[in-house]
């Protein structure tokens, strides 16, 4: 039949790169249809459909997801970023490595990233591009070291189950990621040191937030030059362009004489911000939201997000978040024109001023990251972090000496924290990450596919074609190699899930235990070190840090290349074939 014919597999599997590499369509919406494409069709059954989304390793995921909004809420993680940060460059970093890819371990990186950024952000002895990078790739890299690090490891553990083969442990990545990790830090630090750019919070080119406001009709800032009205006079913010009757005037002239309606565009840091209010008739945006000074929020745009190509009036971003753009900042490149006319990137900083209902819009997570957390449930006190910390701890532990399963360890952890308040229903329905299931479910779907068919076969034998002579260990370095090429074309777990069965092929043909091609296509797929796109924490950093495209592969590629060689030749020693 030709819908369970390798050629029919093959095109659903090209259409579904397609849409992910070329056409930019949302993963979550691209696996949907792939999956739904497979059912329909008869490629795959009822019962295989369904058992995806219900996959005990996906349940495991999601309840870890959950339990860790209540670690994200103690006073630990709110002060991990404040402790290990003084005056020498080369001991912060280390120190920064060191602290936040072990905490990457055990926790949520996106939730250690936020809190850490912050305090650089913060501190004005620091400068953030040399410190922010190497956040986000020890985050990375420290994912690895358990299976509750990063959500890859975790998928990855439900296609293992799938496959009816052993499951993982909790620490069955440890013995390799320990020593991939040592070899990335040692890389990661001196480059760090001496790659990075040194991009200054006062260095207005490499783009503060850019942040419009209006000169009103009764303002007594009417008739009076840039000078005279003090606009020269302001310590972090900077008078960079004038809008007059849709007319761009940039530089403007000190002796720039200010009328009705015009829209100043300031570029700097959004801590002055309240600045601007003193100045009579000149309100930021003219909009009421932006009056509050205690509703700020900063977000990151995602790669997928729905408004990314839109300018904020054709989003409807208004009425879509209750929210206002405030400020825009775009890494290394400038923001010029006016907030109205820029288009929407992957990778924007936006400051907002949000309404009350922000925080209860079902359409964050499928368009932003948000940084700062001003609108959650606020800060556990002391002695009830204890208690959330401990609970963690205790339910980690039973898991890892096998008296408990870690899906029923977190289970009964979840339950708990409902009941002590450290969660509410309200809060893990607002924050579910529903497009994980989507994507996860649908993964599992298209690696069954791919094997059923014989596509995973043919696919192999290209593999086994191009490695020849070099048997099972050629094979696993190509696969390893093919999963973080797909990484940072596409997204983690959607590699992952395209590259597993083939890799259990591959073991099935050299007649070789699948662990060493189950660990390529677990750390190959967490190799993201070349763009701030192929993981998310690299997406947060990268306007912070105001970085530019070319400072990730500059600084990435040496990572990669030790990450990648030491995870090669580490992996077979730890797990033969």
């Amino acid at each position: 039949m030709f819908f369970n014919s390798p050629l029919w597999v093959g095109f659903v599997l090209a259409a579904l790169l397609a849409g992910l590499i070329i056409f930019k369509i949302r993963p979550m919406l691209v696996f949907a249809l792939t999956s739904a494409m497979l059912f329909l069709t008869g490629t795959v059954s009822q019962d295989v459909f369904f058992n995806g989304f219900v996959n005990s390793a996906l349940v495991t995921l999601l309840l870890l997801i959950m339990c860790s909004f209540a670690i994200e809420k103690t006073t630990y993680i709110k002060s991990f970023g404040q402790q290990f940060f003084g005056k020498n460059k080369l001991v912060n970093l280390i120190k920064l490595c060191i602290s936040c890819s072990f905490a990457s371990g055990f926790t949520n990186n996106t939730a250690v990233v936020s809190t850490v950024m912050a305090s650089i952000n913060q501190n004005k002895d620091l400068v953030p591009s040399h410190l922010l990078l190497p956040l986000s790739y020890a985050c990375i890299a420290g994912g690895t070291l358990t299976l509750v690090g990063t959500s890859t490891n975790l998928i990855v553990a439900g296609f293992v189950e799938s496959a009816g083969l052993n499951t993982l442990s909790m620490f069955s990545t440890t013995p390799v990621a320990v020593i991939v990790l040592v070899a990335s830090l040692a890389v990661m630090v001196p480059a760090a040191y001496f790659l990075l750019p040194t991009n200054k919070p006062d260095n207005l080119e490499n783009n503060e937030y850019f942040i419009e406001a209006k000169v009103g009709l009764n303002s007594s800032l009417i008739n009076k030059t840039v000078l005279e009205n003090g606009f020269r006079n302001l310590d972090a913010l900077f008078l960079a362009e004038v809008i007059r009757n849709d007319k761009l005037i940039s530089p403007v002239d000190p002796n720039f004489q200010i009328q009705a309606n015009d829209k100043l565009m300031f570029a700097g840091d959004v801590k002055d911000l309240t600045t601007l209010n003193k100045f009579d008739g000149l309100k930021v945006l003219n909009d009421d939201l932006a009056s509050i000074n205690n509703n700020l929020v900063q977000v990151v745009i995602t790669a997928d997000a729905r408004i990314s190509g839109k300018t904020i009036k054709q989003s409807n971003f208004r009425s879509l978040f209750n929210a206002t753009v405030i400020g825009v900042r775009r890494g290394g490149q400038k923001v010029t024109g006016g907030l109205g006319k820029v288009k929407l990137k992957p990778g924007d900083a936006l400051l907002l001023a949000v309404g009350k209902d922000f925080k209860n819009r079902n359409n964050l997570k499928k368009n932003f990251i948000v940084l700062n957390d001003e609108l959650g449930n606020g800060q556990f006190s002391s002695s009830f972090s204890k208690l959330v910390i401990a609970g963690f701890i205790f339910s980690l532990g039973m898991a890892a000496v096998g008296a408990i399963s870690l899906l029923k360890s977190l289970l009964v952890l979840l339950g708990f924290y409902l009941a002590v308040g450290a969660l509410s229903i309200a809060e893990i329905r607002r924050r579910l990450p529903f497009e994980i299931v989507i994507i996860v479910g649908s993964a599992i779907t298209v690696a069954y596919a791919m094997q059923s068919s014989g596509l995973a076969d043919y696919i192999s034998q290209i593999i086994l074609s191009v490695s020849s002579g070099y048997d099972a260990f050629g094979a696993f370095v190509l696969l390893f190699i093919t999963t973080v090429i797909l990484t940072e074309l596409i997204t983690n777990n959607a590699a992952a899930a395209l590259v597993f069965p083939i890799g259990l092929t591959l073991a099935n043909h050299f007649n070789a235990d699948p662990m060493p091609f189950i660990m390529a296509v677990a750390f190959g797929a967490s190799a993201s070190f070349l763009s701030p796109f192929g993981y998310q924490t690299n997406l947060m950093v990268y306007s912070a840090g105001q970085y530019k495209i070319k400072d990730y592969f500059k600084f990435g590629l040496p990572v990669s290349l030790v990450y990648c060689t030491t995870a090669i030749y580490v992996i077979p020693s730890v797990y033969g074939f």
